[in-house]
C-alpha cells in the first residue's frame, strides 16, 4: 500500500479508543496503527463482493490522534453503521472501510455504501447490510491493488479535460499530503 503514514502514534490514545468503543482491536489492525497511524493512501484501489466484484478507490486510513481520527469517525457514524463496526477508512466517494469486533465475524472488513444509507431507520443497520472485503485485516491490506493509471487508460484518448478552480485549488493544496 502507497500510504503517507499519519504521525503521533500513541499507546494512551489506543486504550483511550479501545474504552470508549467497548472491544480490544484486533492485534493485525494494532500493528498497522502501530507502523502507519492511518494517512493518505495514494494509487490503491481494493475489490468487494457485491454482484461480483465491485472496485473502489481507497484515499485515507484513520490513525489515532490525527485530524480526520478513528475517535471523531466513531462518534460521527455510531448510529450510521453496525454498532459492532467502527470505520477504519474511507474511498474517494465517502464510503467506508470498517472494521467488524463483534465474536461472530471479528476481525472482518467490510465496505459500507453511503448511498444506500437511506434504505435503513437509523441504528437498524447489520453487519449483513455491508459488502465483504476480506476476513482479517491482514486480508484486506493484502487486497490492495496499485492503480496502475497506465493500464486503466489504455485503449482511451483524451480529447479534452476541464477541471474546476476550485477543486483544483483543493487538489494542489493536498497533493504534499
Amino acid at each position: 500500500m502507497n500510504i503517507a503514514s499519519n504521525e503521533g502514534f500513541n499507546k494512551e490514545d489506543l486504550i483511550k479508543f479501545s474504552e470508549k468503543i467497548g472491544y480490544e482491536l484486533p492485534n493485525d489492525y494494532i500493528e498497522f496503527l502501530r507502523h502507519h497511524n492511518g494517512g493518505y493512501v495514494k494509487n490503491n484501489i481494493s475489490s468487494y463482493l457485491k454482484n461480483g466484484i465491485q472496485k473502489f478507490i481507497l484515499t485515507y486510513m484513520f490513525g489515532l490522534g490525527a485530524g480526520d481520527d478513528l475517535l471523531s469517525q466513531f462518534d460521527i457514524y455510531k448510529k450510521r453503521i453496525p454498532n459492532t463496526c467502527i470505520p477504519i477508512g474511507r474511498d474517494a466517494g465517502g464510503n467506508l472501510v470498517c472494521l467488524n469486533l463483534s465474536k461472530d465475524r471479528y476481525g472482518f472488513v467490510y465496505f459500507w455504501d453511503h448511498e444506500e444509507e437511506l434504505n435503513y431507520e437509523e441504528g437498524k443497520i447489520t453487519i449483513d447490510d455491508l459488502y465483504l472485503i476480506a476476513e482479517t485485516f491482514n486480508g484486506f491490506l493484502s487486497s490492495i491493488e496499485r492503480d496502475d493509471l497506465k493500464a486503466s487508460k489504455e485503449g482511451y484518448n483524451v480529447k479534452k479535460v476541464w477541471v474546476d478552480p476550485d477543486f483544483l485549488k483543493e487538489l494542489e493544496n493536498n497533493s504534499d499530503k
